[in-house]
């Protein structure tokens, strides 16, 4: 009997040291002796390596990388910054787009949100394509189409047919003044001063000094800390006192 059972121990560490032994030359395990938190299976497509949507991810996809991408069914809700790059069946492929460089550019699904500070260049049967205009110079213009968020701090002063131009007025100095189209936001801290059929005379009062004055339409916007000391005729005066 005691035999047997040194034979048996002799035998399970014959199977059991090569296996320490790959661990301690930092070898990987394999695949099976892995518990993984994805159920996905991966496939080759376009020369690029794609997850397949046969079966969906069971980890949250929160905190991920720029360019992360993942398999979800078509009623899942999408995560602020990411978009819809592709459909098959019943699933979407989306992916991250936070974080993403300077004026990156990509073709998304037609039905695909738009992150914050992006905007849509052009249109082509059931896909846009966007550009990330976050951090864009102040001066930046771009054509876009009408159907295109126009990002804040962003106004529109011309338009083609179905596209606007758009320019980038953040960081303008006190006193800056642009016509813009009457379908144009009106930037934080800047004011209508004129109109002229179906455009309007903005100008950025943001910076002003305390107890500056300007002359504003009855329709402009009142920036935070500035009141209405006079009226006359189709105009207020306004003043800013904090």
């Amino acid at each position: 009997m005691f035999k047997k059972s040194l034979l048996l121990l002799t035998l399970s560490s014959v199977v059991a040291v090569p296996a320490l032994a790959a661990q301690a030359h930092g070898a990987t395990p394999s695949p099976q002796a892995k518990t993984t938190a994805y159920a996905s299976a991966f496939s080759k497509e376009d020369g690029k390596t794609k997850q397949s949507p046969s079966k969906v991810p069971a980890k949250a996809i929160a905190n991920k990388a720029y360019g992360e991408e993942h398999w979800v069914t078509i009623s899942s809700p999408i995560p602020s910054g990411w978009v819809i790059v592709r459909n098959q069946g019943n699933m979407n492929l989306i992916r991250d787009l936070n974080n993403a460089p300077a004026n990156a550019q990509l073709w998304v699904l037609g039905g695909s949100p738009i992150p914050t500070g992006w905007i849509v260049t052009r249109y082509q049967e059931n896909t846009k394509y966007i550009q990330n205009v976050n951090n864009a110079a102040y001066g930046a213009q771009h054509w876009v189409l009408i159907s295109s968020p126009i990002p804040t701090g962003w106004i529109v002063t011309r338009n083609n047919g179905n596209t606007n131009y758009i320019e980038n007025v953040n960081n303008a100095p006190f006193g800056t003044e642009r016509w813009v189209l009457l379908s144009s936001p009106i930037p934080a801290g800047w004011v209508i001063t004129r109109t002229n059929g179906n455009t309007r005379y903005i100008k950025n009062i943001a910076s002003a000094p305390i107890g500056y004055e300007q002359w504003v339409l009855l329709g402009s916007p009142l920036p935070s800390g500035w009141i209405i000391v006079r009226s006359q005729g189709s105009n207020n005066l306004i003043k800013r006192v904090s």
